[in-house]
């Protein structure tokens, strides 16, 4: 799984101020895309009051294994059988309203930051391994992503 995050919140993640993980999340295998513009499409990043742009020149994404599908919900609007009323771009089918990308969305109510997460940046010029949460701190690789399970 996972989520795309604010530059402003990279910060408080890998200095475990911030230590949850909550809100629309996605599998890696349906979103696993090469540049900001294409994830902030895809995701729906383009929400009310967003802080993601289709310009940005990086993204920040928490990667991690999922453990129980019972934590993620699938959002669905009244009409679905759901009890989800939100602003578009959220469209209540369970998926994000990318014209070009069929994204599957979750909901995870706010849960800790599994052993073995991952924080991954992603630009223009690649993907950049950034850190791994160990269960107490996130561990930086000195030279390289040594530490990556998921790339």
């Amino acid at each position: 799984m996972h989520k795309a995050i604010p530059p402003r919140m990279v910060e408080p993640y890998l200095t475990g101020r911030r230590s949850i993980i909550s809100g629309f999340v996605h599998r890696i295998a349906d979103s696993a895309f090469s540049s900001p513009c294409d994830f902030h499409s895809a995701l729906n990043l383009h929400y009310e009051g967003s802080e993601f742009s289709p310009d940005m020149p990086e993204i920040y994404l928490l990667r991690w294994r999922a453990v129980s599908a019972d934590a993620y919900r699938v959002p669905l609007s009244p009409d679905r059988g759901g009890d989800w009323a939100m602003k578009p771009p959220f469209t209540g089918t369970g998926y994000t309203a990318s014209p070009d990308h069929l994204v599957a969305e979750y909901y995870i109510d706010p849960v800790p930051v599994p052993v073995g997460a991952e924080m991954h940046r992603v630009s223009a010029a690649g993907a950049d391994f950034i850190a791994r949460y160990d269960g107490q701190v996130w561990l930086r690789p000195a030279e390289g992503s040594l530490l990556c399970a998921t790339g």
